[in-house]
């Protein structure tokens, strides 16, 4: 999967670095292990309605917990789960630990959305794995969605933080 990320960003005339390490399993494993300057470091849910069959790919800086209920009302659902390691599998051809917006190379389809942190969204840079824990890919956050927008995606970016603040439906932002 590392030379199929790396051959899309080339594609794309997307500037990376790509950073070989121990496997990490953990976000905060991550940050210990590669740290990179004025870089956000990400963690990647893959959720589903609770209602429903639809899928979403979460990202949140790896500091955020994740407010299922919050994240879902972003989209119009009333709470998010976990979806399974099957399901995960069929759609992203990934395993539980190893998603990431690269995994969007694998979508059998293009119905998945992404709901992405204002902070990630908005930030110098993002690192993400490459859907192998052994590497990390680190590109712009405007080389991020230049990636995203390549691949036709639905992206919703959560409000600006502000733990005061509930999210109500007239701050959706899709």
């Amino acid at each position: 999967m590392i030379k199929k990320v790396i051959d899309y960003l080339e594609k794309l005339n997307i500037p990376y670095r790509l950073l070989r390490h121990e496997a990490v399993i953990t976000t905060e494993q991550s940050r210990q292990v590669i740290h990179v300057d004025n870089c956000t470091s990400c963690k990647s849910l893959f959720v589903k309605d609770k209602k429903s069959d639809n899928y979403y790919l979460v990202v949140l800086s790896f500091d955020k917990r994740a407010d299922m209920r919050g994240l879902a009302s972003l989209v119009g659902c009333a709470k998010f789960e976990f979806a399974t390691e099957e399901v995960l599998w069929q759609k992203l051809n990934v395993h539980r630990g190893s998603v990431s917006p690269f995994a969007f190379l694998n979508e059998r389809g293009n119905d998945i959305p992404l709901i992405v942190d204002y902070d990630v969204w908005n930030g110098n840079s993002v690192k993400f794995h490459p859907c192998d824990n052994t590497a990390t890919v680190v590109i712009s956050t405007a080389d991020f969605r230049k990636f995203v927008a390549s691949l036709n995606k639905r992206v919703v970016v959560t409000p600006p933080s502000d733990k005061t603040k509930k999210l109500t439906p007239s701050d959706k932002n899709t």
